[in-house]
Formats: structure tokens, C-alpha cells, sequence
């Protein structure tokens, strides 16, 4: 999620089942004294995974488990509404937004009085600031939502003009585009030297930036500082990241009072530890990428949910790192090793035909999931596509892919034999056999389940693969190299598909000099990169629809991704906690709402007043279950987790990514 939400696990985000409040009333459901815990002292919810945050610091962070970090920190200008993404002015810093008649110009109206979590007055300031920051450096998590913006200027405490370059709606309001957090600019500037973009004083000042771990800004608190309903505060790599409420919440004078005093996100080494941690009451929480795991703990009586979400898995392909031409305007130059032979689409779209995502879904995912077709979910702002009569057909087919190879002049080692991982095929322009490594991620359960299906289809086109198992950092650095051919990984892009199919353009190869950019497959391809400028400047909506689906289509054709499944996010919890808000909602969606802070604000224990499961929240007092009847079930709950955690020991040795 950006967006670029790319997941060490895929489980790039996860969440927590348990709907309790309606989100269409004037704020979420909350306790009716305000009072964020129970008299018995301050109250801490504990979410956990198995991903490592790739950074603390929204400059250079790219995890989905990052964002949800972020989301609770932090403020983007306008929130998403849970129950269906659209925007939500009540529950935002920006209360509306006004446009000019030529589509150039966006006002941007801000919440009064509202306060850093220092103390310092968050204004007009803040935002423009943050904005031409992140313009100015092309900050790759940004970037791609900024293309059009001129400058960002505030115009007085509360009011920020948004001027483009072009007539554009992106910037309107009319639907969550701006996937940008608003910094402090007071803490951040000291990384502002005020000197020529580009310079080399700039560009240190910049590096510098990027380096700050974030946390330990505030020298009161020792935390981050931020707006968001909770702040980091400590982050120990490899155990956890903890925030504490802000007091000076803008949220509450909205109708956000969070109930708990503290958030942490617990870091796990291997999923059954995790497992084991729930099941034993040390985590409230969790997010898995094993179905196994989760059948089994739906088995021994938790809550589960496969929650829909924009994610999906693919496998990637180096379309050309080494190969293509430099480009002095992007700074990108050849690097890397991979195999000239994926430069070929017919190589990739014979790939493509031997890949059985529809067994992949059942045999893997164990059903939590659908196939996958596009990069842009179904359920994207833009709408579903599917290919037309006029697209190629890529269907499931080893024997229409063996004769693709064919057609093209892939030749088998040994004519007069089938096709098989030893009987291979050879490039006929380089001589070589299409011999290619295939990196998995050692956090991602299903990224290594694929592998005996991908290496068995593959072998029977006369493709070997050669299998690699390594961290998710690992195979960042792998992909920033250019050495690599194939991979397995997965994306939770916006609701909006702006990013993810910025994500193919040219600008986003990494030029290789170690630096981040967005591109994972080195695809570019000059008349992709024409509709995506012309989708970021339509006015008409149905008009960028449209351009959008073109673009779909290159991405079908092209197959710089093997498009695997849109997969759920796979969550459990127990019973100590209610409240959560889903996204999207009717129970559907992620239970932690990791679009934005709002499962988090509202969650609650379930003996304070809400109800369990997946009911509606309620307000605490008079009303509801009695105290005693929840101390009995505690009572009771204890006593079969002990007689569980004796019966279910064993802890599974494998290390996290």
C-alpha cells in the first residue's frame, strides 16, 4: 500500500476480524465516558506477524507492514471510509475541498487548533511543506501522486492551494488519491537546507533524511512526533514496535477517541510461534500467509477470516535489466544478469500459459483466493477489466505454450524428446537453454508452496528453474542488482490503481546504483508510459476508465508479471478485544482497517462494553453483559488455553525472512 505496500509475506498488512461499529454515523463507537481502558490501568492491544518493518521512516519505507505503522503516526490529507474506500471528510484533517473552474487549482480547508503530538500547532504549514518536500526529491513512495503537481502553498492557518501542471481531477477530493502523510515540519526541516534542488548540499541533506530512523524525535517522550492517534515510541528489531496514545489527538474533538493506551506490533520468527502466541492470550492479534495454520486455529475454536483485500501475488520477471538503453533522463543504466531470453513476450507469454493460477488458488491458498488477471484489483476505483476478444489468449495451456516456444524458434536440446527440466529449451539468439533462477521468500508460505507446481509446468515447456529461498530484504537488494530472472512476491496497492500501474513505467526502473524505485521487472515500454500520462490528466472519469483498461490490456499482453491470484489477508484473534472496523466493511475486509488508523481508534476490551465476534459496537455502561459472567468466562477461556498450549507445544525451528 503507497502504496507501495509490497509485503515480506505478502501478509503486507493484515488484520483482525471482529466488526463492532457502523461507520456511517457522525463517529465510531466509542465508550461512553471517553475513557480510553478500564480502571484497572492502562490497556494494550498486540497485533503481530512475520515481517520486519522495512523502515520506521515514510521517506523510504515500502512494507505494507510499514504503512500500517504510518497509518496510526501519521495523517494523509483526506482518510478512506472503511466500509468502501471512498473519502471521509467527517473523520479527516481536510474538512473539503474546493476546485477551480479550469481544474488547475485545489483548496484544501483544514481542521482549526489542531496540535502535534508535541504540543506544536499542525498547520497549513505542515502540509504544503511535506507536499513540495516530497515533490522536490521525487520521493519514490510519492512520486507517482505528485507527477502533476506544481507547488503546494498555504495560504493561511488552515488553508492549503494545490496548483498542477495540467488540468487534472486527481487532486479534487473526489475520491482518496493523495496517499501522502503529512510530517511535522518543525522536526523534518532540519533536512531542509533551503538550497538548490539538486545540489550537492541538497542531495546530502536528503541522504541524511532518509537515514533518520524517526523514532527518538521527541525529546520529551523519546518518540516519533506525529498527528496520528498513536506515536512510536520504541522499535527493537526483530521483537517489536510499541505506540503510545497522543494526547493532543485531533480525532477526539471528531469523534475519534481511541479506547486502548497502547498499540504493539509484535514480530515473530516463524508463524507457528505465532500461532502459539495467540493461542496462549500473549497476542490479541495476528496475521499468517499459512492456510494450514489458520484452518487449524479456526479448529481449535479462534476467530479466522480470509478478509478481501487489494492484494496479489505474482511472479515477477527481469524484463530487460541488463538490456535496455540507457536513459539519461531517469538516471537508469543496463545492470544485473538476467536471461536475455525474458526480453522475449513470447517467452513470457508462454510462461504465462503454463502457470495454472486456478489449481494455484485451491492447492495453495487452500480457496482463500481467486486467480489473478490484472495488477489492478476488480475492485479498484477505476473498476473490473477483463481480457477482450481482441487481447491474446493466455489461458491455462501447456500444450498452446510449448508451441508458442516452437513458433518462435526455441528449440529443444534434443528434438526427438518431449520437453522436460533436462530436455530444455535454447535461445536461438544467444545458444543458451532457458535456464532461469526462481527466488522465493523464506517469510512467505505459499511464495515457497509454488515452486514444486512452477518447476513441474515450467519443466514440461523444457524451462528449468533453479530455486532460491531467501529473506524478503535479500531479494529487495537482488531486484535492485538486476540479478535475478524470476521471483515470487505480491503487492496491497490503493483503491485507486494510480500507483500500482505507475509501478510499470519507465521513471520507475531502479537505476541501479542501489537506489529504490518502484520497479521490480524493468518493464518499460514508451506507449504504456503515453496513456499513463494521459490518465493522470482527464478530467472526465469515464474518460480515465477507460485509458486505464488500455493499459490493463499492454500489461496483459506484455506479462512483465505472471498475474498468480488476488489472495485474502489471513487473520485471527481472540475474544479480549471487540470494536474492530473492517475495510472494506460488511465483515468483508481487513479487521484492522489498514487503510488508515480507524480499527485501531475504535477497538476496545470486550469487557469493557462491546460485544464479540462480528456484531455491532456498543457503548459501554448499564447495559450489556455483567461483569461477573466475563471473569467467569475468562475463568473458564484460561483454563482451556492451558489445557491447548500443553496438548500443542511443539514450536516449528524456522527463522523469519
Amino acid at each position: 500500500m503507497a502504496s507501495r505496500l509490497r509485503g515480506t509475506g505478502l501478509a503486507m498488512i493484515a488484520a483482525m476480524v471482529v466488526i463492532t461499529t457502523s461507520f456511517m454515523g457522525s463517529a465510531i463507537a466509542q465508550s461512553s465516558s471517553g475513557s480510553p481502558s478500564s480502571s484497572a490501568g492502562p490497556t494494550t492491544f498486540t497485533y503481530a506477524d512475520v515481517t520486519e518493518p522495512s523502515s520506521l521512516n515514510p521517506l523510504v519505507g515500502y512494507l505494507g507492514t510499514d504503512y500500517v505503522l504510518w497509518a496510526m503516526n501519521y495523517d494523509l490529507l483526506i482518510n478512506f471510509s472503511p466500509s468502501d474506500f471512498s473519502p471521509d471528510f467527517q473523520h479527516s484533517i481536510t474538512t473539503s475541498v474546493d476546485i477551480s473552474s479550469d481544474s488547475m487549482s485545489f483548496t484544501y480547508h483544514l481542521r482549526p487548533n489542531m496540535k502535534w503530538s508535541d504540543g506544536q500547532a499542525f498547520t497549513a504549514n505542515d502540509v504544503a511543506w511535506t507536499l513540495n518536500y516530497y515533490k522536490t526529491h521525487n520521493t519514490s513512495n510519492y512520486s507517482s501522486d505528485l507527477v502533476l503537481m506544481d507547488k503546494a502553498t498555504a495560504t493561511d492557518a488552515t488553508t492549503v492551494v494545490i496548483t498542477s501542471t495540467k488540468p487534472t481531477s486527481l487532486y479534487s477530493g473526489k475520491s482518496v488519491f493523495m496517499y501522502e502523510y503529512i510530517l511535522p515540519q518543525h522536526i523534518w526541516d532540519k533536512y531542509d537546507c533551503s538550497c538548490p534542488s539538486g545540489s550537492t548540499a541538497d542531495q546530502t541533506a536528503y541522504k541524511a533524511a532518509k537515514q533518520d530512523p524517526v523514532i527518538g524525535q521527541d525529546p520529551t517522550t523519546g518518540g516519533a512526533v506525529g498527528s496520528g492517534p498513536f506515536i512510536m515510541q520504541e522499535y527493537k528489531k526483530g521483537e517489536f514496535v510499541s505506540l503510545e496514545r497522543n494526547p493532543n489527538y485531533w480525532g477526539t474533538a471528531a469523534g475519534l477517541t481511541p479506547h486502548v493506551d497502547k498499540v504493539v506490533y509484535r514480530i515473530f520468527g516463524n508463524q507457528d510461534a505465532e500461532a502459539a502466541a495467540l493461542k496462549s492470550g500473549e497476542i490479541d492479534f495476528a496475521y499468517f500467509t499459512s492456510a494450514n495454520i489458520l484452518n487449524t486455529l479456526k479448529g481449535q475454536g479462534l476467530n479466522t477470516r480470509g478478509a478481501q483485500v487489494p492484494s496479489f501475488g505474482e511472479i515477477g520477471i527481469n524484463t530487460g535489466s541488463a538490456y535496455q538503453a540507457p536513459d539519461p533522463a531517469t538516471g537508469f543504466k543496463p545492470h544485473g544478469d538476467g536471461a536475455k531470453a525474458l526480453t522475449d513476450v513470447v517467452v513470457r507469454q508462454a510462461i504465462r500459459r503454463a502457470v495454472d493460477s486456478n489449481l494455484l488458488v485451491q492447492k495453495v491458498l487452500l480457496g482463500y483466493g481467486t486467480p489473478g488477471i490484472s495488477p489492478v484489483q476488480p475492485d479498484a476505483t477505476t473498476g473490473a477489466w477483463t481480457p477482450g476478444p481482441n487481447d491474446p489468449d493466455l489461458s491455462w495451456n501447456i500444450q498452446a505454450a510449448n508451441d508458442m516456444l516452437e513458433a518462435g524458434g526455441y528449440k529443444l536440446t534434443d528434438p526427438s524428446a518431449p520437453p522436460s527440466a533436462t530436455n530444455l529449451r535454447v535461445d536461438p539468439a544467444t545458444g543458451k537453454t532457458l535456464d532461469f533462477r526462481f527466488f522465493s521468500r523464506s517469510s512467505d508460505q505459499p511464495s515457497q508452496d509454488i515452486v514444486p507446481y512452477v518447476a513441474d509446468w515450467l519443466g514440461q515447456i523444457g524451462i528449468k528453474i533453479e530455486p532460491q529461498t531467501i529473506t524478503s530484504g535479500k531479494l529487495g537488494n537482488v531486484i535492485l542488482d538486476g540479478n535475478y530472472d524470476l521471483f515470487e512476491w505480491g503487492w496491497y496497492p490503493n483503491p485507486d490503481p494510480n500507483y500500482i500501474l505507475d509501478v510499470f513505467s519507465c521513471a520507475q526502473r531502479p537505476p541501479g546504483d542501489g537506489t529504490y524505485l518502484n520497479s521490480d521487472s524493468y518493464y518499460c515500454n514508451p506507449a504504456y508510459d503515453t496513456l499513463n500520462d494521459q490518465q493522470h490528466s482527464v478530467t472526465d472519469p469515464t474518460q480515465r476508465v477507460d485509458i486505464v483498461h488500455q493499459m490493463q490490456a499492454i500489461l496483459y499482453r506484455d506479462e512483465p508479471y505472471i498475474m498468480l491470484w488476488n489472495d485474502q489477508v489471513l487473520e485471527a484473534w481472540g475474544s479480549k478485544f471487540t470494536g474492530f472496523v473492517s475495510q472494506p466493511g460488511n465483515n468483508r475486509g481487513d479487521a484492522l482497517a489498514t487503510y488508515g488508523p480507524f480499527s485501531f481508534i475504535s477497538i476496545r476490551l470486550a469487557s469493557s462494553g462491546g460485544t464479540g465476534g462480528t456484531g455491532g459496537g456498543t457503548s459501554s455502561g448499564s447495559g450489556g453483559i455483567k461483569s461477573w459472567i466475563w471473569i467467569a468466562l475468562g475463568v473458564a477461556i484460561i483454563a482451556i488455553v492451558a489445557i491447548v498450549v500443553v496438548s500443542r507445544g511443539r514450536r516449528d525451528d524456522e527463522n523469519q525472512a
